[in-house]
């Protein structure tokens, strides 16, 4: 009976594995700008409402939080979410920090591809610039 019901199990998950890998048309059209958490070798906050990442050797993100983030600028780790382990933009993905010994969390708003981090703190410069004319 428990080799059945691990059969069934085993089964069940590469099922939701292969639904889960299926991009729809509308998926694919903004696939450019999704990353997936786990590929996430690195991280970096700009401020308290931009985070920059770095996914696989050379694919970078610049996040942009639904609204400030205090704290993160100075967290040591942080961890992502998402219901399918792929951040895309407006998919209500979350960013999760310690900050002075408590859990926030902030609601990530947009997912852009930046050529660099270089670019990315260009980008956040220039827009915080025109907020402020």
């Amino acid at each position: 009976m428990i080799r059945f019901a691990t059969t069934i199990l085993t089964m069940s998950c590469v099922f939701l594995v292969g639904c889960a890998s299926t991009e729809s048309a509308s998926d694919s059209a903004s696939g450019d700008d999704c990353f997936r958490i786990r590929q996430v070798n690195s991280w970096d906050a700009i401020d308290k409402k931009h985070i920059y990442l770095k996914e696989g050797v050379s694919d970078h993100y610049l996040l942009t939080m639904f609204s400030s983030c205090p704290g993160v600028k100075f967290a040591n780790a942080i961890a992502l979410s998402n219901h399918m382990g792929r951040v895309c933009p407006n998919d209500f993905g979350r960013v999760t920090y310690r900050d002075a010994g408590m859990t926030s969390s902030c609601r990530i708003d947009n997912v852009e591809r930046v050529a660099s981090k270089e670019a990315a703190v260009a980008l956040v410069e220039s827009r915080t610039a025109e907020d402020e004319e």
